[in-house]
């Protein structure tokens, strides 16, 4: 507790592969908000990435760089999220099937004008609240997140109707 993210990822993890550059990173595993390269002097503790807009989680590191498409990276996130889903609650079951869908043709070239606004509408659904447990306001926190600090990739995917990454 309290070791920053840069010295997690630099001395203890053996820092990035050469060639490979440093995006984001999800700090506490599959259901927290994306952490960049302002926040890596953070120290790693509740109180901090509170403030920073994400949280521990499961204190597992996910790691994005600058080779791999954060479209791409958040839908295989959703899926997963979509297929955990126990169908108790229509926000979960509906919406995370909804947004892996959308996600999923944006990957595969047939993203359209107004799929990001459906997916932070979404989003919305799926808070704190307005479902019966936490699986959905956890899918919602990496989407998010995502949508704000990777926001040009997802409107790339649409534009050029392909995933650039591939």
């Amino acid at each position: 507790m309290g070791t920053s993210a840069r010295e997690i990822l630099e001395e203890h993890a053996g820092g990035m592969r050469d060639g490979v550059r440093f995006r984001g990173l999800l700090p506490g595993g599959a259901s927290t908000d994306f952490l960049t390269e302002e926040h890596l002097d953070l120290p790693m503790d509740f109180n901090e990435l509170q403030k920073a807009g994400s949280r521990m989680g499961t204190g597992t590191m996910i790691v994005l760089d600058d080779k791999t498409c954060p479209v791409g990276m958040v839908w295989n996130l959703e899926h997963f999220f979509a297929q955990e889903s126990c169908g108790w609650c229509t926000p979960c079951w509906s919406g995370l099937n909804w947004i892996e869908r959308i996600l999923r043709a944006m990957e595969e070239g047939q993203g359209q004008a107004g799929d990001i606004e459906k997916l932070a509408f979404q989003i919305r659904f799926l808070a704190p609240g307005n479902t019966f447990c936490a699986l959905a306001p956890g899918a919602a926190e990496p989407l998010q997140s995502a949508l704000r600090h990777f926001r040009e990739d997802f409107e790339q995917h649409i534009r050029e109707k392909r995933c650039p990454w591939k």
